[in-house]
């Protein structure tokens, strides 16, 4: 559990930095305008385990608590 970040008090994991090579962006074309606000926006995986957040204007993972085990 050496490589795992540290969790802050209130249960959030405290890691800023993606996976490297994890970064994609979701394809919402099809689902028509309602969704034109999904467009453009990527995601990327944290080491604590946690798939899918997202990510902010400076490629920093948005604030996140790791997965329940």
């Amino acid at each position: 559990m050496a490589n795992q970040p540290t969790v802050t008090a209130d249960g959030y994991c405290t890691n800023r930095t993606p996976v490297q090579g994890t970064a994609r962006t979701a394809n919402t074309a099809g689902l028509g305008s309602k969704f034109s606000r999904l467009h453009g926006r990527s995601y990327a995986d944290c080491p604590c385990g946690r798939k899918a957040i997202g990510l902010n204007g400076t490629g920093s993972l948005y604030r996140h608590k790791p997965p329940q085990e």
